[in-house]
């Protein structure tokens, strides 16, 4: 199963991947470095399609 992410904030950050913990990991650095959220992980899988 793929898990996938595609970033609600208007821009074309998208990740998709095999592994669930890689796409959560991407997804937190994504929100910290462009949108200055801090996510946990449970905020983080609660966005994967």
């Amino acid at each position: 199963m793929a898990y996938q992410v595609d970033c609600s904030q208007g821009d074309e950050f998208m990740i998709k991947s095999e592994d669930e913990h890689e796409v959560i990991e991407h997804v937190k650095e994504h929100a910290k470095e462009k949108h200055d959220m801090d996510l946990s992980d449970d905020e983080a899988r609660d966005m994967i399609q």
